[in-house]
């Protein structure tokens, strides 16, 4: 097989480089783009086959990942979320014989597969409605996956187990810009999408004498005013009953904020080429925002001459630690190649403290539960590379040069 995936790959190459989709009429290249999604389904049926593979062989343990659906994410060079519906669209081939039918003939991607699946668990008879309601388009399909479970609920169940299935991930993007995903309960974000939606149409009207922005950028700027309009300036808990969905009495909490900015570019106001003004884990900000906010209980700034930090100053009354602090704005993600895990980190030495490894900047670093049980198994943490400061993690027993890690 691996040789016919291989000349497979060559001559998609050649199709590449030959550059003849350029000659195509403009009902040609719709016929080229219909073919083409039937190929990359029929791919992605094959690749969702090979990540079970990998699941039910443990393969990715060799490697030192958490999941097949990590080992995945690596090699695709893709999020975890396209990697976990490869996985999750296999089972649902392996469950239900129509959608494997489906799945291997090219007729649902894998997105789809794995949602149709995951309702057929609990309802086995709409699978045909929801497979036809695919042909129509990803979002009739999510209409249909959320219209086929609730029916089939119990509405305290479906409550409880949505309120359960809340979540938040945040993150950057390419150009440094905060970006996520989120899951609502229906009740909360109903709510809140509610109030984005009148603040967007206060913001539209308002804005007809300037230059007309679009509907996505007046939501963004009424999300930014929901969350930081009540936000705490001194560094205090204050109450925050008006937040939609809060519990009463609840409480929202102050967060710091790390800036890391050269000393040059702080009295200039602005970052010269080369210089450093950013907040690490998302990127580079401006440099008069950091200044005029130096005041801010929020803020802690550290001041770099060059690649090393020389002074740390905290500007508010909670004073961290000068070494937790100098730790967290060199950037605060799991040491391990290949791992961008940012939430639940563990502080670790990496010569052990009870071996005499020194409490100091040099010997300490960042890693998540999974590498750092690893590491307490056994497992060899090496050198920091120069590129980019992550550390291979290989197993005790080290393999030829060949074998792939964390």
């Amino acid at each position: 097989m691996l040789t016919m995936l291989r000349e497979t790959r060559d001559l998609l190459t050649d199709l590449t480089a030959s550059r003849a989709v350029a000659t195509l009429s403009g009902d040609d290249s719709v016929a080229a783009v219909r073919e083409l999604g039937i190929i990359r389904r029929l791919i992605e049926a094959l690749t969702a086959e090979a990540v079970a593979r990998i699941d039910a062989t443990d393969a990715h343990r060799t490697r030192g990942d958490r999941s097949a659906v990590d080992t995945c994410a690596k090699v695709l060079q893709v999020g975890p979320g396209p990697a976990a519906d490869l996985l999750a669209a296999a089972r649902a081939a392996a469950d239900d014989d129509r959608i494997e039918r489906a799945f291997r003939n090219g007729e649902v991607d894998a997105r789809s597969a794995a949602m149709i699946g995951a309702v057929s668990r609990h309802v086995p008879d709409a699978v045909d409605e929801l497979l036809d309601a695919a042909v129509h388009g990803p979002q009739f399909l999510k209409e249909a996956c959320a219209r086929a479970r609730a029916e089939s609920e119990d509405p305290e169940e479906r409550a409880r187990r949505l309120h359960a299935a809340r979540e938040l991930r945040i993150g950057t993007d390419a150009d440094g810009m905060v970006c996520g995903r989120f899951r609502l309960t229906p009740e909360v974000g109903g709510r809140i999408k509610a109030l984005i939606d009148a603040g967007v149409q206060r913001r539209f009207r308002a804005d007809r004498a300037r230059p007309r922005e679009h509907h996505a950028a007046h939501a963004a700027d009424e999300l930014a005013a929901l969350v930081l309009l009540h936000a705490p300036a001194d560094g205090r808990r204050t109450e925050s009953a008006e937040v939609p969905g809060s519990t009463p009495g609840a409480t929202r909490t102050a967060a710091t904020v790390h800036v890391v900015i050269d000393h040059s570019a702080l009295v200039r106001g602005r970052a010269l080429a080369g210089e450093t003004c950013e907040i690490p884990g998302v990127g580079p900000v401006d440099a008069r925002w950091a200044r005029d906010l130096l005041g801010d209980a929020f803020l802690t700034a550290v001041v770099k001459h060059g690649t090393d930090i020389t002074t740390v100053a905290h500007f508010g009354r909670h004073v961290n630690a000068r070494l937790r602090t100098a730790l967290l704005v060199q950037g605060r993600e799991c040491d391990v190649a290949g791992c961008g895990i940012r939430g639940y980190l563990e502080m670790d030495h990496v010569r052990d403290h009870a071996k005499r490894g020194p409490t100091a900047l040099h010997n300490l670093g960042w890693l998540c539960s999974h590498h750092h049980r690893l590491k307490s198994s056994g497992w060899i943490l090496g050198p920091r590379a120069r590129a980019n400061g992550k550390r291979r993690l290989t197993p005790p027993e080290r393999a030829p040069s060949g074998t792939r890690v964390a």
